[in-house]
């Protein structure tokens, strides 16, 4: 299995499923760089804490109504 070179490769983007199919399908190319699953991870955990801020927001809204 050959590597992937990392000016090649995108962000992933979409829903998760979207992005996990993306990922299952960039694996099975070939090896990933690192720094590049690292940049994905950062982005991802980045959207997930955005998500939990949201919805934090609206449950305290919920409340106070």
């Amino acid at each position: 299995m050959d590597g992937i070179e990392e000016g090649t490769l995108e962000d992933l983007s979409g829903s998760a499923d979207e992005r996990m199919q993306r990922l299952l399908e960039l694996e099975a190319e070939g090896t990933l760089p690192p720094q590049w699953v690292r940049d994905q991870l950062t982005l991802a955990l980045k959207a997930w804490a955005e998500a939990e801020t949201r919805l934090g927001i609206e449950d305290e809204r919920r409340e106070d109504y």
